[in-house]
């Protein structure tokens, strides 16, 4: 398994992992507002506690998003740098597959629930949301990261048709679109920990050169056309 140093900072937590994917250790800070400060320090204080540098990883792994502007292009510029400087690949991770799989081992064999959804608040009325269906080898996309309006989200409809754990800030801010009786895990969020873990399992031709490490931010003003214009996923 490759040795990957991932990096989180699509929400107001900002958390740096190590591992291959079955051992993997976190350093996570909830202050918001201060990634930009925080998370250079945390990958040295990460790196030097494991007894590991930089050239000794295979690869950097990052929450390429959507999520927080900022903090997007905070953890893509870092990726970046760290990459340039040691000559390493990058591994893009959706941060909404990230919070999908935090919630995933949260919820562990829950009997019945084969399907999570998760939704964050893209402000300005918007959401980020994703629906990952559950199986032994892991949480498979039944859909690709979308943007929606909240008062349009079918989430009641989604739900109906499958059974759903659902995960992600957007229920608390739009408690309207949160469907009856469905659980919601509230403390789930995309982590470093998650990022590194899903990064491990990627093929080999999902790495990325450093100069590609890029934030997906679903905010052109296409996009909401082309997500008004999907049909839904279910």
């Amino acid at each position: 398994m490759p040795l990957l140093l991932g990096i989180e900072t699509s929400t107001s937590r900002c958390s740096v992992a190590l591992g291959d994917g079955d051992t993997v250790q976190e350093l996570v800070d909830e202050r918001p507002r201060e990634h930009h400060a925080l998370i250079l320090p945390m990958v040295q204080e990460l790196l030097r506690g494991a007894g590991v540098s930089l050239r000794d990883l295979d690869a950097i792994a990052f929450g390429r998003g959507p999520g927080s502007f900022t903090g997007l292009r905070i953890a893509a510029s870092i990726t970046q740098g760290l990459a340039f400087g040691a000559g390493l690949p990058v591994i893009p991770v959706s941060s909404l597959r990230a919070l999908a799989a935090d919630a995933d081992a949260q919820a562990g064999a829950a009997v019945g629930l084969d399907h999570v959804l998760v939704a964050t608040d893209a402000h300005m009325g918007g959401i980020y949301w994703g629906l990952y269906r559950r199986g032994e080898q892991g949480l498979c996309a039944v859909c690709d990261d979308a943007l929606a309006h909240a008062e349009a989200f079918t989430a009641a409809q989604i739900c109906a048709v499958t059974a759903t754990i659902l995960a992600g800030d957007a229920w608390r801010v739009y408690p309207q679109i949160l469907p009856p009786g469905a659980p919601w895990l509230e403390s789930a969020a995309p982590t470093a920990r998650e990022v590194v873990r899903l990064a491990a399992r990627m093929e080999r031709s999902a790495w990325r050169s450093a100069e590609e490490a890029e934030p997906v931010y679903l905010r052109e003003a296409s996009v909401w056309k082309k997500i008004a214009e999907q049909p839904a996923p279910f």
